[in-house]
């Protein structure tokens, strides 16, 4: 149901105007109708008292010689009266002295006589005093019939009404009219509103019509157009000056990470090759080839690999996220059994888990289909994964499990480590992000392992997500399709 403050200004106007005079209209045909009413008893004991007056002066000598045929006889002149239902006369003890009575009319004599007017359903009655010299001679009783009463006051009420339905038909016609330099202002002003929302033209205005409160509002709003205007002009300006600003910083950007993937590139060769070499004649040093060593010299050398290859891994790191982000790294689909490949990575990484006590399982299920995708990178995926899983479990375990579901292949690393907080689950895929980072942090790596793997999952075609839970460890889901899409996806 439409509720009135949701109806137009106009239906408004025009309720407003029309509920008002129907209760106008209402309130004075009711007090028309009950006037008409009382007229109507008050013209009939008025009739009633005056044929009364005469009735009862007309018998006044038949009372006085007791001469009850001659009573009886100036009853009888009420015939010509048929809406007299009957006339009692009563001597000057109450004693019924004559008596007239409409044929077919029950006799209403009194019993008991009480002086005045008594309103009954069907009648009206009227009781009076014969007077003759001052002296009261007796009384006489009148039955008026008011049966006709009720077809006066409904032809009444159709005459109220007829001018009830012409003055409301009338009323709306002044009201239609009345509204319409108010609605049509409020309208006009609101369609241009809208038509600015819509179509953001602040040059529209609205013509004033009128110097009331209306014509107020529609100068202020038409001033506010203007200053929106002017606004508007000022800011596409400055807009066009800072697009400008922007192409030129745009360039100036691609420029910049233009060198910065040469500098990379170039970097690659010159950081790689000495640390190949610091690695690679630290096992020579170490297996002795070069002659005998202390224990305490392999133990700095031992230092020495260690952390010549980390730097290795955190520079591939810099260089594959590198590559990711500028689009330059290519995927190669191969079919190839992910099981092998599974356990390859779960056997490079066990003797990791093993020097900290940690069973790592691998659950595979059977029957797997060939994978067509990239190996390599999925490797880097899997190494990635449970690198960290194994890395922040302290105690517990950490497992692998691969399964097939709607036609996608699902690998789950699973650990009991410290978990992630809910937080940090939103930014855990973001580069450079570590969710124990700060001065106190106690896990090495670069922040990086995290967004290539999840970059990677999504050039595979698939998707790389985590449930986690604070001190009862992480679930993280690799879902790839059986096929990649393309057998070979450039991004260069």
């Amino acid at each position: 149901m439409i509720r009135f403050r949701d109806l137009s200004i106009k239906l408004k106007l025009i309720s407003v105007q029309l509920f008002t005079t129907l209760f106008i209209l209402v309130f004075f045909v009711g007090i028309y109708l009950f006037v008409q009413y009382r007229q109507f008893e008050t013209n009939a004991y008025d009739r009633m008292a005056t044929l009364a007056e005469i009735l009862g002066s007309n018998s006044i000598s038949a009372l006085l010689f007791f001469d009850d045929d001659a009573a009886e006889d100036v009853l009888e002149s009420l015939a010509t009266q048929p809406d007299i239902l009957s006339a009692v006369v009563y001597d000057h003890n109450g004693e019924v002295f004559a008596s007239y009575t409409q044929p077919d009319h029950v006799d209403t004599t009194l019993r008991d006589i009480v002086e005045g007017k008594y309103t009954h359903d069907d009648h009206l009655r009227l009781t009076q005093k014969i007077i003759f010299d001052n002296l009261k001679v007796g009384w006489i009783t009148l039955d008026l019939d008011t049966s006709n009463r009720r077809s006066e006051l409904v032809e009444t009420l159709g005459q109220a009404v007829l001018l009830f339905i012409a003055g409301l038909i009338l009323a709306a016609l002044l009201a239609i009219r009345a509204q319409k330099p108010i609605s049509d202002s409020i309208m006009n002003l609101a369609g241009t509103a809208q038509k600015v929302r819509d179509t953001r033209d602040y040059s529209l205005r609205v013509e004033a019509t009128s110097q009331d409160e209306i014509g107020q509002l529609v100068d202020s709003f038409n001033d506010m157009l203007e200053k929106m205007w002017h606004h508007e002009k000022h800011l596409a300006d400055l807009v066009s000056e800072r697009t400008l600003e922007l192409e030129e910083a745009k360039t100036r950007a691609e420029e910049s990470d233009h060198l910065k993937s040469a500098f990379l590139a170039s970097m690659s060769h010159e950081l790689r090759t000495p640390l190949n070499s610091i690695i690679g004649f630290t096992g020579i040093l170490l297996q002795g080839m070069a002659g005998p060593l202390t224990d305490e010299q392999k133990k700095q050398l031992g230092m020495v690999k260690g952390s010549a290859s980390h730097l290795l891994e955190l520079i591939n790191d810099v260089l594959d996220i590198s590559k990711i982000e500028s689009g330059r790294i290519e995927m190669h689909g191969e079919e190839f059994k992910v099981d092998l490949l599974l356990v390859m990575a779960v056997s490079s990484l066990r003797p990791f888990a093993q020097k900290k006590g940690l069973p790592l399982d691998l659950d595979i299920a059977p029957n797997l289909p060939k994978l067509k995708s990239d190996k390599r990178r999925l490797e880097q995926i899997l190494l990635n994964l449970i690198n960290n899983a194994i890395k922040f479990t302290s105690e517990g375990s950490v497992g692998v499990k691969c399964y097939l579901r709607d036609e996608f292949l699902i690998i789950d690393v699973i650990d009991t480590g410290i978990g992630i907080k809910e937080d940090d689950l939103k930014t855990v895929f973001e580069t450079f992000r570590q969710i124990d980072g700060g001065l106190d942090r106690v896990k090495e790596g670069s922040g990086l392992g995290l967004a290539i793997s999840k970059k990677l999952s999504e050039l595979l075609g698939g998707t790389l997500s985590v449930t986690s839970e604070v001190g009862s460890g992480s679930t993280f889901t690799v879902a790839l399709p059986i096929v990649l899409e393309a057998e070979e996806v450039d991004h260069d």
